[in-house]
C-alpha cells in the first residue's frame, strides 16, 4: 500500500472527509476543501470543473492511479468513489503529501 492510500486511510478515520465529485465541487466553492482526490476515471466534466476550482481556490488536486472501484474499496464503500475532499486531515500527513508533488 503506497503512502498516500495510508494517509487517507487515516484522514477517513481521523478528519472530516466528503466523497463523491457533487460534494467536492461544492465544497470546493464554498472554500471549505483543503485538497482533492481524483479517482485515474473520474468523468471528465467533473475532473475538469474540480481541477478548475483547485486552480481559482489554490486547493491541490491530486489524481490518484487508482480507478474510481478501487477507490471506493479503498474508502471502506461498496460503491465507486470519483472524487473524495478533505475539509480536515485529522491525524493523517496528506496534505504534506500534495505539497512534494
Amino acid at each position: 500500500m503506497s503512502s498516500v492510500d495510508h494517509e487517507l486511510r487515516l484522514a477517513l478515520s481521523t478528519g472530516r472527509v466528503q466523497l463523491g465529485s457533487k460534494m467536492a465541487v461544492r465544497e470546493m466553492r464554498r472554500g471549505r476543501a483543503r485538497m482533492a482526490i481524483l479517482s485515474s476515471n473520474c468523468p471528465a466534466e467533473n475532473a475538469e470543473a474540480i481541477e478548475t476550482y483547485g486552480r481559482l481556490s489554490e486547493i491541490p488536486v491530486l489524481t490518484h492511479a487508482k480507478d474510481s472501484v478501487d477507490l471506493g474499496v479503498l474508502c471502506g464503500k461498496p460503491y465507486p468513489v470519483s472524487a473524495i475532499v478533505i475539509n480536515d486531515p485529522g491525524d493523517s500527513r496528506i496534505l504534506d503529501l500534495a505539497k512534494e508533488d
